[in-house]
This record gives C-alpha cells, structure tokens and sequence, in this order.
C-alpha cells in the first residue's frame, strides 16, 4: 500500500476553503441531495425523507457552518446561501429521483420512487428513444436532467465516448470522443471497453474504460483530468474486459483494478486526478465485481468491500489499509456485494456461494462474522438485490429465486425464461429483471410469494442494467438507449 502524503496535506489544507465552496459542498452532500433521499429503517423497510426535513437539514448543516466566520459580511453571505438552498430544496427536483451510479444510489438497485411503470412495449410507453454511437453493457446514470452513458466502437473497440442527454427528450447536449491507450480482450456480444459505469457527484462525471483510461468531465463536457492506467500500472489482462464500475467516497474516486496482471485497489483525488493511496492485490485475479461500501457503526464511516478470487476483502477506504477477509469464495466474481440492513450480501459463481456478513471485525472474520451462506440461485455475472426482508437472485439462464434475508431460507424457485446478464433494479413495489431477447419481467417485491405484475418487450437485446430517475425507466439496448414512463 502507497500513500500520497502531498494529497494528505492537501486534504488538511482544504479544510480552508471559501464560503461559497462550504455552501455548495453542503447542498451537494448525500445526505441532502442524491444519495440520502431513501433511507433504510432497521427492520429493512425503505422510507423516504420528507421534503421538509431535507430543508431542514440544509438549514442546519449550512448554520453550523456559521460559527467558524465572523463578520456582518460573512453572515449576510451565509444568510443568502440558506434562502438558495431553501428555494432550491423546496422549488427544485427530488433528489430521489437521481441514479448517479453503478446500481443507483448506495449501489444497491433500489430506488424509493413512486409511479414507475408496469407495461410498455415499442409503441406503448417509450417516451424517447436515442441511438447509441457504440456497444457497452455499463448502465445509464441520471442526475436532474442530465443523462450520461459511456460506449466504445471501431476494430478494437478503442474509440471510447462519453454522451450526455437531456433526460426528457433523449436530445444530445455534448458528445466527448478519447482514444484508448490499451484495448485488450472482450466478449464480443456482452462486454466492450465499455462496461463499467460511469459515476457523478452532481457537477462533475467521472468514467473509467476497459482501456485503463480515467477521466473527469464537468458537466459542460469539458474534460478536467485525464490518465491511462494502463500506461501507468501494466494493461488489463482477462478475457472479457474490465468492468469494475468507480465508486466515490468523500473527495476519492476508487477503482477496484483486478485481473491476470498486477491487481490493485486505487483512490484517486477527484479534484486532480492525482493518486492518494494505492493498495497492490498480487493474490487477486480474474473479478469483474464492482467496490462497495458498507457503515460500520461509527460516525460517517464505512468500509470498502471488494470481491474478488476466492474471498471477500474489506479495506479502510481513506488509506487503503486492509481489515478483514471472508474466504469461499468462488474463483472467478462478477456481482456486487449488496448492503442492507446492517448486513452485507456476497455471491460469487457460478456454482459459488451466498454469503451473509456482518461488517467489522479485523483479519479472518470467516468464522466469526458469517450469517449465513446459501448453494441457491448463485448467479455467475447479475448482482442481487435486497428489498425489504427478502434476497433475490436471478442466475445466467433464467432462473430466479428469493431468499430469506435473514436467515438464507429458500422462500420460492421461479423459471424466468430467457438468458440474463443485467442486474435486477426495484421500486414502487415492483422488481425488473431485463433478459437478453430485451423483455422486462416485472413481479412484485417485498411479498412472501411470487407475484407476476408484467412482460414487457423490446426488439433489442437488454445485456446492460437500467436506471430509474423521477418516475422513469432508462433501458440500454444493444444499439439504443429508451426512456420508459408514463405518456406525456
């Protein structure tokens, strides 16, 4: 592990900044806007935070700040940030309505929206349809009224693009091309260099590329920083590309680096691109699965979760320093582990193991931290995902199975149909699950027993995960990406 001590004085130095940045920081905090909005009650029941308790909470979160100023001038300019932030809360979209991820907010495919659709097909329900410049399985990410989505085309799938739409008639606003510095293998219907998602904090989106390319974009599509990873650390080496998916943490990007060659875990300094620390993995390889976060109890603090050959790793995602491992894991990983409930949720395949974890703990915790552990519905490449007391699953060739969250007790077993590659997303009661003929199943979630709410078709395949933002389904074909909602 190497840490950047020019990042950590610079850390301690921003600390220091200006009243305006302190404001905009605030407003842009999880808690208040694009993360926060659902939040999960100990008995795993997802509420929604009134909109007046996020006001608020800005106005709490911004007075506070007022006791490190002094001055009629100082606090004048504090009193004008609080009737924004007030407007802006109050007048402004939901902040529920954001999908800024891999997997939405917390990375765990629920959305606390309302009013999301059941039926659709080509000519009932499609709000837009745009057409993609390239292949890609990452998923669309939705911030207000901004939609992103990474793809790459040519020979070697080294033409990389970053789109950014206008979420309510898929219009395009800018179009950024970059050559990538390493193309390596991929699968040539399911991956490209485009698998993993993107990421946004809400004035910045930050894509990384099967290449070994990172970039940061304002939302102008003006690009801030730049670096090829390959040319730094070595190019990556498997079979199917990379598509571990970025993950923002406070001010660090971190990327989950796992492959043949020389693996690693990286935490970027989003502000310049600069690395500030870098934890090497040489007993790691073969995982596509993307880094997680889990609380662990204290004040604001988690632990990173990386799956990965074999076991499940946690780390301290401000200095990379390793805490603890579970081991059975199988030898290759494509899922992301889930949180929910003060609990984790690890899969690996196929064939492999689910596993229940408590976090915590330090160095082996396999015999002390394990809950469970379930040989049902492991899948080899779609996540899973935890609606209220139930975990489900659906496996690569269809077949769909629900646990108890709990306890790992087998509550059904239900043949979907079809092949799958995208990872379920849930709201409003109801689950998604898109197969690769491009149908949508929709069954309901939440409840004891197997409930069929729709069948929804479209004419392209579906290998990529969708999106939900502000009463909307983002669905990625193989050649389009459609908005799904209710006609206007």
């Amino acid at each position: 592990m190497k840490s950047n001590p020019l990042y950590n004085r610079t850390r301690e130095a921003r600390l220091h900044v200006s009243t305006h940045d302190n404001f905009y920081r605030i407003l842009l905090r999880p808690s208040i806007l694009g993360y926060g909005i659902g939040r999960e009650t100990p008995d795993r029941k997802m509420i929604v935070i009134p909109r007046w308790k996020r006001i608020a909470t800005a106005i709490f979160e911004i007075s506070r700040e007022w006791s490190y100023a002094s001055g009629r001038g100082a606090i004048r300019r504090r009193a004008a940030a609080v009737v924004a932030a007030i407007a802006a809360l109050a007048a402004g979209p939901l902040a529920a309505e954001n999908w800024p991820a891999w997997r939405g907010p917390n990375a765990c495919g629920v959305s606390g929206e309302t009013g999301l659709p059941e039926t659709w097909s080509e000519t009932q329900g499609v709000l837009w349809k745009a057409a993609l410049p390239g292949a890609g399985i990452s998923n669309p990410i939705v911030w207000d009224d901004h939609v992103f989505v990474t793809c790459s085309d040519g020979p070697k799938q080294d033409e990389l693009h970053l789109i950014c739409l206008a979420r309510d008639d898929g219009q395009e606003r800018w179009h950024l091309r970059l050559w990538g510095s390493a193309p390596t293998l991929y699968h040539a219907t399911k991956s490209s260099m485009a698998s993993p998602s993107p990421v946004t904090d809400g004035r910045h989106v930050f894509a990384f590329f099967g290449t070994g390319d990172v970039v940061c974009v304002d939302f102008d599509g003006r690009l801030v920083w730049q670096r090829s990873l390959a040319s730094e650390y070595g190019a990556f080496e498997n079979r199917f590309a990379a598509s571990s998916s970025p993950l923002l943490y406070r001010d660090l990007l971190l990327l989950q680096c796992d492959h043949y060659g020389a693996s690693y875990l990286l935490a970027i300094d989003q502000a310049t691109g600069a690395d500030c620390w870098k934890t090497d993995r040489p007993d790691a390889w073969l995982s596509w699965s993307s880094p997680q976060l889990a609380p662990t109890g204290g004040a604001d603090e988690h632990e990173l979760l990386v799956c990965g050959s074999h076991r499940l790793d946690a780390f301290d995602p401000l200095s990379g320093e390793k805490r603890w491992t579970v081991r059975g894991f199988a030898r290759e990983c494509v899922p992301t582990p889930v949180f929910a409930g003060g609990l984790i949720y690890a899969t690996s395949g196929p064939n492999g193991l689910t596993f229940c974890v408590r976090p915590g703990g330090r160095g082996d915790v396999t015999d002390t931290h394990v809950v469970w552990t379930s040989p049902q519905g492991a899948p080899f490449v779609p996540s899973a995902i935890v609606v209220g007391d139930y975990y489900y699953l659906v496996d690569d060739k269809g077949i769909g199975t629900c646990l108890d969250a709990r306890t790992g007790g087998r509550v059904w077993r239900k043949r979907f149909g079809g092949a799958f590659t995208a990872s379920p997303v849930a709201g409003d009661g109801k689950l998604y699950f898109c197969d690769e003929a491009g149908g949508t199943l929709v069954i309901a979630s939440g409840t004891k027993s197997y409930r069929e709410l729709a069948r929804n078709q479209l004419d392209e395949p579906i290998y990529a995960s969708p999106a939900i933002s502000q009463g909307k389904l983002f669905l990625r074909t193989a050649g389009h990406l459609v908005c799904v909602g209710a006609e206007r």
